[in-house]
């Protein structure tokens, strides 16, 4: 068990302070940093060379032709600044010709009796054939593979995989039978099939690294993906199968003993523990295999007596149902009394949640609960003791096919032998299920380690786990070297010995480069200034917006939550921005439009809110409001209002903020570049933007889908995924339309309704460029994992050449289609300190990195674009899926274009005076996806049920036709 306490939380602290003290190797002056791998940089360029070379023999390929598929990196990058960085990284080395795998299906072996019990209760319980999951599921397999001779060498997932050296020793039907324990007692018989083995070249992998020669499968991709996966359960079943490591997924693990445990602080009535582990996964790089490893976080139950859980909070409806929730699907140990007197035992078990009304629905009579009573305790509910099979005496007192209240019974059980006092006080657990719940005792269980758990966390959480989290880089280079080699097991592994698997010690180094900023332009006066970015941002100082947007007649203001003698205050602060967009930023508003009063509400919901919307007469352009504090749920109904409802444009601040005469200037500068941008305005722009962009013949483009996680077990099941479309309309690139629909819910894959919506972006950029349509299509696909790279040129291009199709008379546009992602572990750390951002000591904005952990055959870079404040900046990752713009327009050069294309438009980020870490179109489709998960939070609320019809009327709302061409999701 994890002791928490003040001394844990000193401990974190001062191991990090002794990390700190321990300078790392990049800044070190006796340690000299290692040159990237010489070898690997001469075949990468070997590759290019060769490549290019072969590419002139044959020609320039044809617009639209699909072996433009997955394009050959034209060149390396040369632009900007070396810089010689450590990756998280290290070499892998694979030192075997081949593997097998087999798939394993799982099944229980029933015998007479049980299958006579399973026909017995054959439409009584509504349950599906038992089903092994999770640890009972790892049991069963490694029971298994327990049967197999010592010499055998096999690692697995402990769910569906079995890697093998050699081909298995299998009974000739290839099924192993195996017992494992059943509760305190009696056992449980399970068949394990092993499909037929598959073949896994490792041979192959590695020869492909040196050559890049895969005739034949010149189209799949990922490449290797079996081989790649099967390493990964390779290197991942030791600690997997360490008893105090929880593992998370594929490929996240965490270490929960004492010895090892990396906790971070909660609050005293927290339920839960903010770990430390550590993320590993097998890479394709040229000329090598890289295993990728870096910090991560995770939220686990903690792991103490159920009793003391429900002593964190009062015990009322809303906190019953929140540890009911937390505790759905979690394990515990129950200590239970034995024949034997005075004598305990302890077992395992599931949970299915509190003890509540509707339990028992495949039971002959259900549980009685107190009347108006939701959730059951042992002095309150009733159950059905039935007759047992074969026939012994009731508990002294209780007969046998009576209702029986759940104290009485274990009193009457066990109260002879053992100290057995039922406490009123605590909720019963249910360790069967809602359809045969079977109810234990809660001061007998307690909740075991290292369990995961997806759980809202509250505001106070949060920010513990953001503080855990952001640590200097190289805090985080010196986990990923000690610590995560611990809890990963990469060292004196004799399993991995066996495969011929081993990973060296020391972190990789690569080149990098470190891109200069582009000159921001504003309008002064009569000229036009132009602003150098310093450390990745710039000062918004006695400039105007570069473009002023449509003129806002009327506006008024709102007060949410704030104190009634404070609206002359905020009705004089009111007019002070509202001139001080006019004046100094040169915005087109009617600062003498003021009303005579603001309006006031303290709502209790969204009525309330509804009632003042519908009250504003005239009705205004603008709606400021003014919320008392950051109050999401009213944040979110003020922008569905707004946005959907009534077609009126909103810009919430928070009071004590703008009310603040300290920083208030920058306060409304920035409100200011919102309003701006929200009304058809541009803010800045590029001294010399590429020419590529300020030709106005290209319109770019980005679009997103976002599914419904994060949400508890059960809610929302039928929500539906959000897609959100931006694209530029001008060569300006300031202003970015949007338009958002609904897709099948966790279906990344996007369906025929891109055509009619990609068809909107192409008639928006004809209207507001002389009816002419756009030469070039940049696209910036956000947010797939490679995985699904195939699909989206397979499935989503057409859908966009369709649309096109039907806008273009003749000539198709040239379209370029790039994956950007953020959601990925790799991580760079400087090796100069004269190269690292002054604060956070990451590595500096605009520092590019597009080999040494990338793959020569395909065109791929990571970009830190941005200057990482605090914690360990995280680079954002494209690849070139199709290209028939850069390569064709500029050959060797294509790379350097396509990166400073991609790296100034960080620059054009309209709400903020800094440079963003994905470009601008990536990161505006992620706002237009999470603004319409707020218009449409009836699918997402933990706390909704939302039936078939309501969801259909929810489904179909859209932004209001007022604001549809807008950036409304600013």
């Amino acid at each position: 068990m994890i002791v928490e306490g003040p001394e844990v939380v000193m401990a974190v602290v001062a191991e990090e302070e002794e990390l700190e003290a321990e300078v790392p190797m990049s800044t070190r002056p006796n340690n000299v940093i290692p040159q990237p791998n010489p070898n690997i940089t001469a075949l990468e360029d070997r590759f290019i060379q060769q490549q290019n070379s072969a590419l002139a023999k044959m020609g320039k390929l044809s617009v639209g032709d699909e072996s433009s598929f997955f394009p050959y990196r034209p060149n390396f990058g040369t632009g900007g600044t070396p810089v010689i960085l450590w990756a998280n990284y290290f070499e892998l080395n694979a030192n075997t010709a081949s593997l097998f795998g087999y798939n394993v299906l799982v099944s229980p072996e029933s015998s007479g009796a049980d299958k006579a019990e399973q026909s017995s209760a054959k439409g009584k319980d509504k349950e599906k054939t038992k089903e092994a999951k999770g640890t009972k599921l790892a049991k069963i397999i490694k029971a298994a593979l327990d049967t197999l001779p010592p010499t055998v060498v096999c690692a697995t997932e402990y769910k569906a995989s079995v890697i093998a050296k050699a081909k298995l020793p299998l009974p000739a039907d290839s099924v192993i039978k195996v017992s494992i324990p059943k509760g305190s007692s009696g056992e449980e018989r399970w068949a394990v099939k092993f499909n037929d083995p598959v073949s896994l070249d490792i041979g192959r992998l590695k020869q492909y690294l040196q050559t890049f020669d895969d005739k034949g499968n010149e189209s799949v991709f990922p490449k290797f993906a079996a081989e790649v996966d099967a390493l990964g359960v390779v290197l991942g079943h030791t600690p997997r199968s360490n008893a105090n490591t929880a593992a998370v997924g594929t490929s996240r693990f965490f270490a929960f003993d004492a010895n090892r445990s990396e906790i971070g602080p909660v609050t005293p009535e927290s339920m839960i523990n903010i770990l430390r582990g550590y993320v590993q996964s097998v890479r394709l790089a040229t000329g090598r295999l890289l295993l990728n490893v870096n910090v991560t976080h995770g939220v686990f139950r903690q792991p103490i007596p159920l009793c003391d859980l429900f002593k964190k909070l009062p015990l009322n409806n809303n906190t019953l149902k929140r540890f009911h929730g937390f505790l759905a699907k979690s394990r515990i140990s129950c200590q239970v009394p034995s024949d034997k007197p005075g004598e305990w035992v302890t077992i395992e078990r599931s949970v299915a949640g509190l003890a509540r009304v509707g339990d028992g629905s495949g039971e002959e009579k259900r549980p009685m609960f107190k009347p108006n009573e939701y959730w059951g305790r042992p002095t309150t509910v009733k159950f059905f003791l039935r007759s047992p099979k074969e026939p012994r005496p009731a508990p002294p007192g209780l007969q046998y096919d009576t209702m029986v209240l759940v104290s009485d019974y274990h009193v009457a059980k066990y109260g002879r032998t053992h100290d057995v006092r039922p406490d009123e006080r605590w909720p019963l657990i249910n360790v069967g299920s809602p359809a045969r719940p079977i109810y234990m005792l809660a001061e007998w269980c307690s909740l075991l380690p290292g369990q995961a758990v997806k759980a809202k966390l509250s505001a106070t959480e949060a920010q513990s786990m953001i503080q855990f989290a952001c640590r200097k880089p190289s805090l985080n280079a010196v986990s990923v070297t000690t610590n995560a080699r611990s809890v990963l097991a990469l060292d004196n592994n004799k399993l991995l010995d066996k495969f011929g698997v081993s990973v060296d010690k020391q972190l990789i180094t690569v080149k990098g480069r470190m891109l200069p900023p582009p000159a921001i332009t504003y309008p002064k006066g009569n000229s036009v200034e132009s602003i150098k970015p310093q450390d990745g941002g710039w000062l918004l100082k006695g400039v105007r917006v570069s473009k002023p947007g449509r003129m806002i007649k009327n506006w008024t203001f709102l007060t949410v939550n704030c104190h009634p003698n404070q609206l002359q205050l905020v009705k004089t602060t009111m007019g002070q921005f509202v001139g001080f967009m006019a004046q100094n930023m040169g915005m087109a508003i009617n600062k003498n439009a003021t009303p005579a009063a603001g309006f006031q509400v303290q709502p209790r919901g969204e009525q309330e809110l509804r009632a003042v919307f519908q009250k504003i007469n005239p009705k205004p352009d603008l709606v400021i409001v003014v919320l008392g504090n950051q109050d999401a749920d009213i944040y979110n109904a003020v922008k569905k209002m707004g946005d959907v409802e009534y077609g009126i444009q909103t810009v919430c601040v928070v009071h004590n903020k703008i009310l603040n005469e300290k920083g208030q200037f920058g306060y409304f500068a920035n409100v200011a570049l919102k309003v701006n941008l929200k009304f058809g305005g541009v803010n800045h722009k590029l001294q010399a933007a590429h020419p590529l962009l300020s030709s106005g013949k290209t319109m770019v483009v980005g679009y997103d889908v976002t599914h419904p996680t994060n949400l508890a077990p059960g809610a929302g099941e039928n929500a539906p995924s959000l897609v959100g479309l931006v694209a530029s309309i001008d060569s300006d690139l300031g202003q970015w339309p949007a338009v958002a629909w609904q897709n099948p819910g966790r279906v990344e894959q996007l369906d025929v309704k891109l055509v009619e919506n990609f068809k909107t972006r192409l008639q928006l950029w004809q209207k507001h460029n002389g009816g002419r349509l756009p030469e070039n299509i940049l696209i910036y696909r956000d947010g797939v994992s490679e995985g699904q790279f195939k699909m989206v040129l397979t499935a989503e291009l057409p859908h966009i050449r369709t649309a096109c199709s039907q806008m273009y008379v003749k000539q198709q546009p040239r379209i370029t289609l790039i994956v950007s992602v953020k959601r990925h572990q790799t991580r760079f750390y400087p090796t100069d300190p004269q190269q690292t951002h002054f604060k956070s000591k990451s590595p500096k904005e605009g520092t590019i990195v597009d080999r040494g952990v990338t793959n020569v055959r395909y065109w791929d870079f990571f970009l830190q674009a941005h200057a990482s404040l605090q914690g360990t900046a995280r680079p954002a990752h494209y690849t070139v899926l199709m290209d028939e713009i850069f390569r064709p327009s500029y050959g060797a050069e294509a790379a350097n274009n396509l990166e400073k294309v991609t790296h100034d438009m960080c620059y054009l980020y309209g709400r903020a005076t800094k440079a963003v870490s994905i470009c601008p179109p990536a990161y505006y489709a992620d706002l237009v996806c999470t603004r319409a998960r707020i218009h449409k939070h009836e699918l997402f609320d933990d706390a909704s049920s939302v039936v078939s019809g309501t969801q259909e009327t929810v489904g179909d709302r859209r932004v209001h036709r007022n604001l549809e061409n807008s950036m409304y999701y600013i």
